[in-house]
Order: structure tokens, then sequence, then C-alpha cells
């Protein structure tokens, strides 16, 4: 739909400051290596993985329902033009110093390239989807999640 604007037409349709993401469906080329990368280094648990239906889900204590992953375009999955709309980096709220450094250790034994910052880690998985990793003390009022949302543990 937002295709079909012209470049001088000027929309924002800004989000309420308090707007929370709950979960986020991405499509796979590989579900099952997402999901290792996402249980065995990222430290999420396993929800639902259905290859029949190609589903593949991850959780947290506090969200049943937080990352999944399907193949449902898996043979015409391709990489979107350049300046094209999209998910840049989904954002994983995590409670304390400790949550991130152990996230941390579990990168480097894997051998996964990341970026820290003072109270964020920045990474891919391994088909490319970024991800930021925050600690909920660092968020603004306006950008912190539901109580028990969105923390990672």
């Amino acid at each position: 739909m937002l295709q079909e604007l012209d470049p001088a037409d000027r929309v924002k349709i800004p989000l309420a400051a308090d707007t929370f993401i709950g979960h986020i469906h991405m499509r796979a080329r590989s579900p099952e290596t997402l999901m290792a990368f996402y249980l065995g280094v990222l430290g999420f648990r396993p929800h639902i993985q259905s290859a029949t239906f190609g589903l593949f889900d991850c959780r947290t204590e506090e969200r049943p329902h937080m990352v999944a992953f399907n193949i449902w375009a898996r043979d015409e999955l391709k990489e979107p033009p350049l300046g094209a709309a999209g998910l840049e980096h989904f954002t994983v709220v995590l409670a304390t110093r400790e949550d991130l450094a152990a996230v941390a250790r579990r990168l480097g034994d894997a051998h996964v390239p990341s970026l820290q910052t003072d109270g964020a880690l920045d990474l891919s998985d391994p088909e490319g989807n970024r991800l930021r990793m925050v600690l909920a003390s660092d968020l603004s009022d306006g950008c912190r999640p539901e109580p028990g949302g969105g923390q990672w543990r």
C-alpha cells in the first residue's frame, strides 16, 4: 500500500511512545539452523516446532510466543532490493548485566561476531536478521515494555 505513495508525499504515522511488539515472525531458509542458534546460543526456549506446518517458534520465561520462523516462502525467499521497507533489526530486552554478559560469552564461544557497547549487544543471526539486545534499565520510560513482557531471563 505505501509503495503507491509518491516520494513527495509526506506521511507520518508515529507509533505511541508506549508501543510494544510482543512477537515477531520471520521467513526462514533453514528454520532448524535458526532454532539451534536462538535456543543454543541466545538462550531462548523451544515453544513450537512443526516441520509439517513449517513453523518454528521460541519463547522466553515471560512470553510463550516471541520469535517465530516459517518456511512458507522458502523457495521464493529473496533479499529485498536496496531501500525496500522491512525489518532493520529487532530488540530483545534483558533484565540484568549478567544476562547480557552471558549472551556475549555464548556468542564468543560460538564464534558469532557481535558489537558490544555499554548496555547493548548488536549481532546477526545465521540468516542475517539483525538483533539488538539491551538492558531494561537503559530504556527510557516511554520505551519500557509492559511488566513481565519482553523481559528475557
